[in-house]
C-alpha cells in the first residue's frame, strides 16, 4: 500500500515526494497553535485525527476508482 506523490497540496510547497514517506502529513504549526488557543489541546488532537482518517480513506477510494473497483458517484 505504498505510494509515492509529488506534491503537497496540504501546504502547498511543491515539497518532492522522495523527501517524505507515504502518508506523511505536515501540518501548519501556526495554525495548530492558534486552533489550540481558540479551542483547547484535546479538541485539536480530536479534529486532526479526523482530518487524517478522511484524507487516508480519500486516498483508498481513489485508488479504488482507478482500478475499476469501485463507481465514482456511489
Amino acid at each position: 500500500m505504498r505510494e509515492k506523490r509529488g506534491l503537497s497540496r496540504a501546504t502547498g510547497n511543491g515539497r518532492a515526494a522522495r523527501d517524505r514517506g507515504p502518508y506523511t502529513f505536515y501540518l501548519d504549526t501556526a495554525l495548530v497553535e492558534r486552533a489550540r488557543h481558540e479551542v483547547g489541546e484535546h479538541d485539536v488532537v480530536r479534529s486532526i485525527e479526523a482530518a487524517l482518517a478522511a484524507a487516508v480513506d480519500y486516498q483508498l477510494w481513489v485508488r479504488e476508482v482507478a482500478a475499476g473497483r469501485r463507481d465514482p458517484v456511489a
